[in-house]
């Protein structure tokens, strides 16, 4: 598809001609050549629309400085430039195409003068603007770039950079650079222009993953005037890697650094999180707080909230990312297995055991992240021996003597109330006070239930890519199935019914049939009470008079009626609902309905 094709295909972001009312703006190719343009090129310049499409922007107007930005693809907003002794106020917002510009959309507008105050109120004491004045910089075109005005005001970025942010780069020119990051660390680039002093390959945490990049104060005329942010690597493991690749070719394999752990588990991070609910919003700024430090943390919440999840993501925020990250379910394990699978044990320690012995769960985690999952199941034996290793940072494995010291942070996961356990002396208080030093509550998905449409959406995507089918939403009627539904299970529990209407859909929408039926019976709910059985059968104060017969037979018509329709029609459902057989429900049609 040509760039043509996609500007009549895309919604474009139109805060541009909006906000400057009376510019000229136009879309143009990565060869600069107007494709289409808008009827303001003749109030600004004089021209007609059909004389300027095709040409080069070279061959109209001269953006000077501003071209090499619309080369590389920065996107840049209300940029004072002077064309034909005319100051204008130039914006240009690219469009991408795997990762490439390919063209965008440029806009010009008469500029106010005044803007130029203090530099003077001649148009030839107009500056260069610090994005203008990046030079070599802008050919750069693989490495994220921000830039921001001594107000910390963003003036230009390019959209590497916003990939990183999960943004797009026109959703950030104009904000300050401490609200455009989040699940992050607070720029520093405020900090830079304070100091003076660039910080150069610096970790730092944007939208959950660990980045390496530079920060640099502009200067002009010995004053700073802004900040310019570079990322240099997307993922911090690519300098340990880097590190090992340069040893290696310089023969020096003896002082090679560790290598990443086989064990680390990369498939979740913050990201991996979806919802932006006001509680997942406060989660996952929690967790990304929480991350940072070494402390253990204590995940509670029901079934299939996700606490796994969040054990992952946890991990991939912290310091110990490159670590191992290993975990145990304590409920999985019989309980005289699991001293040796959390410690190991030496060789011959026990009858049945591997030549050799086996390197326990503790020490196999040195150095990363150890999650214990259901930690309720653990015996009050094992809880004594968890205590001491967390105590003393040191494990002894079974049939050894020799005692190894270890750096291992804890994470656990309960669906229990641990409080009410250590009451009933089923939980011992000493470990749940060393294991609960952060506690975090994940709240189950009916207290969040606005994250569920993105949350199937997510499923859907997910599936689709799966069975390789193009499903695009729920019909209306699933949705109101959906939006009943409590989901006892959570988020596994509406995985399991996406999943399952999938396997039934035809078509590209899941329907209401598609969805499982105790979905579809939990839906449909007839009344209980004897009052409201008797309105909906048609009765009032006055019918007593009639045979008791009669009225049952009347409240046994209603309610068949009802629980057909609350079935969608479905008489096999409504016998389910009524607790009758199949024939059953057929005999009373008959009887009923003669």
């Amino acid at each position: 598809m040509n760039l043509a094709e996609m500007i009549d295909q895309t919604e474009f972001e139109p805060a541009l001609d909006d906000e400057y009312g009376e510019s000229w703006t136009a879309f143009i190719d990565r060869e600069l050549k107007v494709l289409s343009t808008n009827e303001h090129c003749r109030t600004l310049f004089d021209w007609l629309p059909d004389e300027i499409v095709g040409k080069r922007l070279g061959d109209l107007v001269n953006l000077a400085p501003l071209t090499s930005l619309v080369v590389a693809g920065f996107c840049f907003k209300s940029k004072l430039i002077i064309i034909h002794g005319r100051l204008l106020e130039c914006s240009y917002v690219p469009i991408q195409e795997n990762g490439k510009s390919i063209g965008g959309f440029l806009s010009l507008i008469e500029g106010d003068e005044s803007t130029l105050y203090p530099y003077g109120d001649k148009l030839e004491a107009l500056p260069i603007d610090i994005a203008q004045s990046l030079g070599p910089l802008t050919d750069i075109v693989q490495d994220g770039l921000i830039v921001v005005d001594r107000q910390g005001i963003i003036t230009l970025a390019n959209q590497h950079f916003a990939d990183v942010v999960g943004a797009r780069a026109q959703d950030m020119i104009g904000h300050h650079i401490l609200e455009v990051y989040t699940d992050s660390q607070n720029s520093r680039l405020p900090t830079v222009m304070e100091t003076g002093q660039a910080e150069v390959g610096w970790p730092h945490l944007i939208n959950g993953r660990e980045v390496v990049g530079c920060r640099y104060p502009l200067f002009r005329d010995g004053e700073v005037v802004g900040a310019l942010g570079r990322i240099l690597f997307r993922d911090v493991r690519e300098v340990a890697l880097l590190a090992e690749q340069i040893n290696t070719l310089m023969g020096q394999d003896s002082k090679v650094p560790p290598k990443i752990s086989k064990h680390c588990d990369f498939n979740y991070d913050v990201n991996s999180i979806v919802g932006n609910s006001k509680s997942m919003q406060k989660l996952k700024e929690t967790m990304t707080r929480v991350a940072k430090r070494g402390s253990s943390v204590l995940l509670s919440g029901e079934s299939g909230t996700g606490k796994e999840l969040l054990a992952h993501s946890i991990h991939a925020a912290s310091p110990r990312r490159y670590g191992p990250f290993v975990k145990v379910n304590c409920a999985a394990i019989p309980e005289h297995l699991l001293e040796s699978e959390l410690f190991g044990y030496a060789d011959g320690a026990f009858t049945g055991a591997r030549k050799g012995g086996q390197i326990g769960k503790f020490e196999l985690t040195d150095g990363g992240t150890l999650f214990l999952d259901e930690i309720s199941d653990m015996s009050i034996a094992m809880q004594a021996k968890l205590l001491r290793v967390l105590q003393e940072k040191e494990v002894t494995p079974l049939g050894s003597d020799e005692t190894r010291k270890l750096d291992v942070r804890i994470l656990t996961a309960t669906n229990v109330n641990l409080e009410k356990l250590v009451e009933q002396g089923k939980f011992r208080s000493d470990l749940y006070y060393r294991l609960n030093i952060v506690p975090i509550l994940v709240p189950p998905l009916r207290q969040r239930v606005e994250d569920i449409p993105s949350i199937v959406e997510h499923f859907i995507d997910t599936f689709n890519e799966e069975f390789g089918l193009r499903v695009k939403g729920l019909a209306p009627e699933a949705w109101e199935i959906i939006n009943r539904y409590r989901f006892p299970g959570n988020i596994r529990e509406l995985r399991n019914i996406v999943e399952s209407a999938f396997n039934m859909v035809q078509g590209t929408q899941i329907k209401r049939s598609d969805l499982p039926d105790y979905l579809l019976q939990d839906a449909v709910r007839l009344p209980s009470k004897p009052e409201d059985i008797l309105v909906g059968a048609g009765f009032d104060h006055q019918s007593g008079n009639l045979p008791l017969s009669h009225m049952m037979d009347e409240v046994e018509r209603y309610l068949i009626d009802a629980a057909i329709e609350q079935a969608g029609g479905n008489k096999n459902a409504a016998a389910t609902l009524l607790g009758i057989s199949r024939p059953g429900i057929y005999k009373k049609l008959q009887k009923h309905r003669p």
